[in-house]
């Protein structure tokens, strides 16, 4: 490790180098298991300004973890975040490369683990636990980690660093209840704001989509700022659309007798097929699906 590092905290290291470190230090102060002590404490606001403004533009667990996926890559070439899924469920993976022989791995699977867990708990809850977790390295879990998961599984030498859910998780959302009020357009401070931008592009979105320029004109800004704006709130223009329709038809879908059919064509798609498979790449479930869960939601509680 350098020998400044205290006096340069905000400094990039070797990863290799400061796990090492982590595990001499794990070692030599008779600490079972650093990487749990470190990474529980953890909560959606340990993530840097600009990627917890990414992720609270998502509506849904999957879309977060998609965009936490995006961005991990931008700022480490040597991670690999993804969702795999087979009869139901979800394998959500977080994986480091880091050269053989090296010390320390597990302490940074944990902070992987949970980076994942804070991700899920931002919707569902923070009282939410995976039904697995899988870790690469083989180690000891800690007393205080079962006890605080006492209904997980956790297994070692696994394909992945990753935790294991039902798939139906992947669709919880924060989709907005109330009726929606357009702002008023001679509040320019406002208008940048991601909220604000889905309810003045609402109405439009019962046609055709309209093209930025369209947004830029109703906000009185140009096309550029537009994108600019857009890309400080972790979105672009598309995913604006993608996210606002989904709201849309998260509420239209709280009604049971209407056709998906007919929410497809009020939202402006083509076809039930093109509406479903936008629908998918936000929720990871069918629209059809994502109907029955929330009504049987709803009736439980």
């Amino acid at each position: 490790m350098p020998t400044l590092i205290e006096e340069t905290p905000e400094e990039l290291i070797c990863k290799s180098c400061a796990l090492e470190f982590l595990a001499a230090s794990e070692k030599r102060a008779g600490i079972d298991d650093l990487g749990w002590l470190g990474a529980h404490h953890y909560s959606l606001s340990t993530f840097g300004g600009d990627v917890l403004t990414a992720l609270k533009a998502m509506p849904t667990v999957k879309a977060r973890l998609d965009r936490f996926a995006g961005l991990s890559a931008l700022e480490d070439s040597k991670i690999d975040v993804g969702i795999t899924e087979s009869q139901g469920i979800a394998e959500v993976y977080c994986d480091n490369v880091i050269p053989k022989g090296s010390n320390g791995y597990h302490i940074a699977e944990w902070t992987q683990v949970y980076a994942l867990i804070v991700i899920v708990r931002s919707i569902v809850g923070e009282t939410w636990s995976p039904d697995e977790i899988r870790f690469k390295s083989d180690f000891k879990v800690c007393d205080e980690a079962r006890q605080a998961n006492p209904n997980t599984r956790f297994r070692k030498r696994s394909a992945h660093t990753s935790i294991i859910m039902p798939s139906s998780v992947l669709a919880a959302s924060r989709l907005p209840c109330a009726a929606v009020h357009v702002p008023d357009p001679n509040i320019p401070e406002t208008l940048g704001g991601m909220e604000n931008l889905k309810r003045l592009i609402r109405p439009y979105l019962r046609a055709v989509a309209p093209q930025i320029d369209v947004l830029a004109e109703i906000t009185g800004t140009s096309k550029r700022t537009l994108q600019r704006q857009l890309q400080n709130q972790g979105v672009n223009f598309r995913q604006l659309i993608e996210i606002t329709r989904f709201e849309m038809a998260g509420e239209m879908l709280r009604e049971p007798d209407t056709a998906l059919i007919n929410v497809a064509m009020t939202l402006g798609y083509e076809n039930q097929s093109n509406f479903g498979r936008s629908f998918r790449r936000v929720a990871g479930i069918s629209p059809g699906k994502f109907r029955s869960e929330m009504i049987g939601q709803e009736r439980a509680a």
